[in-house]
Order: C-alpha cells, then structure tokens, then sequence
C-alpha cells in the first residue's frame, strides 16, 4: 500500500527553474575533484608555504569541489515530499533505483573492465583498497555498489548514498513533522557530520553512510519543504552576501588547510570542512537566486546544459582518465601552474562536456527510435 503524505510544499516555479540552472554549475564544482594534475592532498596533509599557488590548488579541490553534493542533496530532499505524494513509498524507491541504482552499476562495471581491472592487472597500487585482480567476487561488489568502500568511479558513492536517503524517507519524514524532535535531530546530524567515529545512521549496508552530510542535507531539505520555504532568495543584498560568505570562508578556510598538517589537527579540519560545505550551501542558494533574478546568457546557457548535467556526472572521471592518458602519449606532464596545465584543465573540462552531451543525445534518439519500433 502506498504510503500518503498529506502536508507536503509544492515548489514555486521560479525554484524549479533555479534547481534547472545551479545544477550543471554544482556537477562542474563536483568535477574539480577528480582533476589529476591538482595534488592537493600533499599540501593538505603536510604544513606548506602559504602562496598563491598552494591555496589556490587546495581552495579548488577543498573548497569549491565540496560545495556541489551538499547542495544537490538538500535539493533532492527538498524534491522527495512531492514525489512521495505523488508516487507512494513503492514506486518512489523503483523509480530512484532506476534513476541512482542503475547507473551506480551500470557505470562502476564499465569502469572495473576498462580502467581498474586492466590496471590492477600491470601495477597492484592501482586502487589498493579493492580487490579487483585476480578476479574477487566480494571486491567487484564492493567496487560496483560502493559496499563499505569507496565504488570503482568514485563519485558515484552520492548515489549510493543519496538512494539511502530515500529508503530512510519516511523515518526522516516523520521527524521533520514533529515539532522540537526535527531540531533536535538535525543537531544530531550536524554532529555526526564533524566526528568520523560516529558517523553511520545505522552500521549496516546500506544505511551506512560514506559521508553522512548527504543524510544531513538531505534531511533540512525535507524541513525546508515542511516549512515552506521557497529556495529562491528575493533579497538582492543578502543573496551578494551569502555568495560573498561562500567564497571567504571557503578561502579562509583553504589557508588553513595549507598552514596545518591535516593528520595533526584532524578534528579542527573536520569543524572546517562542516562550516565550508554550510557556507558553500547558502553560497550556491545565493548564486542560484541571483540567475533566476537576472536571467542572461549564463543563466540561459546553464538551463541549456542542465540535461547533460547527469551524463557529465556519470562519465567525466572515465573522460578525465582517458584524457590524460591521451594526452600524455604526446606531451608531458602539464604544470598546474603554467600555461600547459591550464590548457590541459579546461580542454579536459570542455571535453568532458562535450562527451556527456554526445552520450546524452545519441542515448534519447535510440530511446526515440527505440520506442517507434516498438
């Protein structure tokens, strides 16, 4: 029997219109992490010089490439209510499996063939953390369904765990409607975000979380909606603000990061990295405001590629991979810090788009086809 909720917030249109543009924007920031010629882990865990090029490269990844799943996630349990009212518990997780599910293992399977299995097979450092070569059924199912690792294409453990998400719904859903108990909650959750020890709903798969911010974004999105709060921020001055909080404290925060050594001041990163994603949060609010109050080129351009924001999602880690090993068939190594290397990021960048849009297309015109056969 279908599950009714009957105090769920319809959106207003200019939300859905603004979700449709911030989305290839928060995809593009979450792509920033997977740039290979960016080795900001080396200054991240090991105090450096405080310049230029050391905080940008970590303000990049650390900062700027964080702020896309907390969002999505908030605006995905902003979306559930409706889609529960709409489609009942049943058909709603059918529906998500179908939509993160299947391309969980559809794109970690194509993955594990073409990039893990063949390189696991010539250097065994190649993602020591799974068992792929020789052949190790638990660890190709731990690679494909991220089951307490990270998946082959690593960003796809937001599927896994944003499909959780959705299977905790109506737990979630009934505590954000209990008046006091949704706050107490969420300061539950927010707590849970900044210590690792304690960081799973439950310690079993798949409620086990590989970053429970998504769970906790998740979660105010669905207080959000309970208590009708549009998305769109009509303020002009406090949408400035938000973006300008957005991009000091993710700057500040960046400087720190290369001034300490992570390993030293873990539970200070780990307080950090909370306030930089919150920030990132309201920060990227303020920028999708902002398009739908001014709309231009830019804003028409996003909603233009916001239907190829998926496919960049899924694919652009195989892009990236085989970019560079193309690349570096013909040329050296690029320096991050020069002319080559930002050549070779934003050629890698546009490429990646631009594959995900062929994918995309040639993918709805075999459905198309497909259909007119049948």
């Amino acid at each position: 029997m279908a599950i009714e909720w009957k105090q769920g917030f319809k959106p207003a249109r200019n939300t859905a219109s603004g979700i449709r543009m911030i989305r290839p924007l928060l995809v593009l920031f979450i792509t920033l992490a997977h740039l290979f010629v960016i080795d900001h882990m080396s200054r991240v865990n090991g105090a450096a010089t405080l310049n230029f090029d050391n905080w940008l490269m970590v303000y990049l990844k650390a900062g700027l490439a964080k702020s896309g799943v907390p969002l999505l996630s908030l605006i995905s349990g902003y979306l559930a209510v409706v889609s529960l009212e709409r489609y009942g518990y049943g058909r709603l997780l059918w529906r998500k499996a179908r939509r993160l599910v299947w391309p969980l293992f559809w794109s970690n399977m194509l993955f594990i063939i073409l990039v893990i299995y063949p390189g696991q097979s010539q250097d065994p450092s190649v993602r020591p953390d799974l068992q792929i070569y020789p052949f190790n059924l638990l660890g190709w199912f731990q690679a494909t369904f991220a089951f307490y690792r990270l998946p082959a294409n690593e960003p796809l453990y937001f599927l896994k765990d944003l499909y959780t998400c959705f299977l905790l719904l109506p737990l979630l859903l009934a505590a954000s409607r209990v008046k006091y108990l949704n706050v107490a909650v969420i300061v539950w959750m927010a707590y849970k975000c900044i210590y690792l020890k304690s960081a799973f709903f439950f310690e079993v798969f798949p409620l086990w979380f590989l970053r429970f911010d998504i769970v906790f974004a998740f979660y105010v999105g669905l207080l959000l909606n309970y208590w009708q709060k549009d998305l769109v921020i009509k303020n002009r001055n406090l949408n400035l603000a938000l973006v300008v909080l957005f991009l000091v404290s993710g700057g500040l925060a960046s400087a720190v990061y290369v001034l300490l050594a992570r390993p030293d001041h873990l539970e200070f990163f780990l307080w950090l990295d909370f306030i930089v994603k919150v920030c990132s949060v309201a920060g990227c609010v303020g920028i999708m405001s902002l398009l739908v109050a001014y709309p231009g080129r830019l804003s028409r351009s996003l909603a233009w590629l916001s239907p190829f924001a998926y496919t960049l999602f899924l694919t652009h880690v195989f892009t990236f991979y085989f970019f560079t090993r193309g690349y570096l068939y013909f040329f050296p190594i690029p320096e991050f810090f020069s002319i080559s290397g930002w050549l070779y990021i934003v050629t890698m960048l546009l490429t990646a788009v631009a594959v995900s849009m062929a994918l995309k297309m040639a993918w709805s015109l075999l459905m198309v086809r497909a259909r007119a056969l049948a």
